[in-house]
C-alpha cells in the first residue's frame, strides 16, 4: 500500500486530506465517504465514536435519504447499532432553545451531551419515542434511538442501539465531530 501511495505522489498525484490521514475513531472513514455524497454536508458534520464498542461491530454504508449514515453490523445482526446526519427538515433551523424544547417533549428521556459546544443535547427511549418498558427498563434488545442536536450542525442526528438503553447511552458519551473537514476545518 505505501509503495502504492508513493507512486501516485510521486507521479504528481494528490489525495484528499482525509484519505491520507490514520484513523483514529471509530466509522471515521466510513462516515467520510458517505458525508462526501450526502445532500446535506454543509449542515451536518460527520459522526464517529471515541472508542470500540462492546460488542465491535463493522461499519458499513446505510441509506439515509438526505444525509449520510453509518451502521455497524454484529454476526447475526444487521445495523446492530449506528449514527445519521439526516436529511434536512424545516424543524432545523429553528434557534437552539426551541431545539431543545422539542426534543424534551418529544422523548421520554432527555441528556446533555458535554463533550460538545453548548448547548448540544438528545432525546432518547425505544423507536416510536416511547419509554423503556418497566419489564426491561434496560431497553435489552430493544430498538433503542436517540434524536442528536450538536452546537454550530443544523441537522438533528440519529443514533441508534439494537443491544442496550446503556449502549445507545455509551454511543452518546463517544460520540465525537470528525475534527478536520476535508479541506479545512469546520
Amino acid at each position: 500500500m505505501k509503495s502504492v501511495l508513493g507512486l501516485l505522489l510521486f507521479a504528481g498525484l494528490t489525495l484528499p486530506a482525509f484519505a491520507a490521514e490514520p484513523s483514529t475513531l471509530i466509522g471515521e472513514r466510513r462516515a467520510r465517504a458517505e458525508w462526501a455524497k450526502a445532500e446535506n454536508r454543509k449542515h451536518c458534520a460527520p459522526l464517529a465514536l471515541a472508542a470500540p464498542g462492546q460488542p465491535e461491530g463493522t461499519p458499513r454504508a446505510a441509506t439515509f435519504g438526505g444525509g449520510w449514515a453509518v451502521a455497524f453490523d454484529l454476526p447475526g445482526q444487521r445495523s446492530a447499532y449506528g449514527f445519521a446526519g439526516t436529511g434536512l427538515l424545516p424543524d432545523d433551523y429553528a434557534e437552539a432553545a426551541v431545539q431543545r424544547d422539542r426534543l424534551y417533549r418529544q422523548w421520554p428521556y432527555f441528556r446533555d451531551l458535554r463533550q460538545f459546544a453548548a448547548p448540544s443535547f438528545a432525546g432518547y427511549g425505544q423507536e416510536g419515542a416511547e419509554p423503556y418498558p418497566a419489564g426491561n427498563p434496560d431497553g435489552t434488545g430493544l430498538k433503542s434511538l436517540a434524536y442528536v442536536r450538536i452546537a454550530g450542525q443544523r441537522c438533528t442526528y440519529n443514533v441508534w442501539s439494537g443491544i442496550s438503553r446503556d449502549h445507545l447511552l455509551w454511543m452518546l458519551d463517544n460520540l465525537r465531530i470528525d475534527p478536520l473537514r476535508p479541506g479545512g476545518r469546520w
